[in-house]
């Protein structure tokens, strides 16, 4: 009862002190700018050096959906498996060298980010291309039906697909510089 008391007598205190003789406040203007700025428009040689970039990259994941084959039928014998394994390995081989190509095409980085971002992305693909085309090499140099073949070939595999963690979206590396972001939006390459 004593707080319910308290907090009565604070509201008439506070109630007294705006009486009558207390000034209204005065009232503010908002004046809107007659134009607002125009948002930022991306330098034609950057958005043409991000359009490239983009399109080597995504072109591999294209590629990669455009290729995988749904129902495969298991191999019978070690030889089937072989010849499988070899030209997934092949395939594999020429979708990341054909990046790396494409990477190394591409004119100077307009902006110093986007030569870190491409020198990142070259350094993986050309691992994974590299690995894959090594193993290519080792499957198909061994005897056919040479089951211990198998597994380091399958091993390369796996591993040449770890090798691109982080290149599928080549979009985000670039968002620490506004110029390769703002180009990035417009650049037909960066969309999927």
């Amino acid at each position: 009862m004593k707080f319910a008391a308290g907090l009565l007598a604070a509201g008439l205190v506070l109630t007294a002190c705006t009486g009558p003789g207390t000034a209204a406040p005065s009232p503010v203007t908002v004046t809107a700018p007659a134009s607002f700025p125009a948002s930022p428009t991306a330098d034609p040689a950057v958005v043409s050096w991000v359009d490239g970039f983009c399109a080597a990259v995504n072109g591999y994941r294209k590629r990669t959906n455009a290729e995988a084959e749904p129902a495969r039928t298991e191999p019978k014998t070690v030889a089937e498996a072989q010849k499988a394994l070899s030209a997934e390995l092949g395939a594999l081989a020429a979708r990341t060298g054909e990046v790396v190509d494409k990477l190394t095409a591409l004119p100077a980085a307009p902006v110093p980010l986007a030569e870190t971002v491409r020198t990142g992305f070259l350094e993986k693909f050309t691992t994974s291309r590299d690995r894959a085309a090594g193993a290519k090499t080792a499957l198909d140099g061994a005897k056919p039906g040479d089951e211990a073949s198998q597994t380091p070939a399958g091993e390369a595999v796996e591993q040449a697909q770890r090798d691109l963690d982080g290149t599928y979206d080549p979009v985000a590396p670039l968002a620490g510089s506004q110029d390769l972001l703002i180009a990035s939006a417009t650049a037909p390459g960066c969309k999927m």
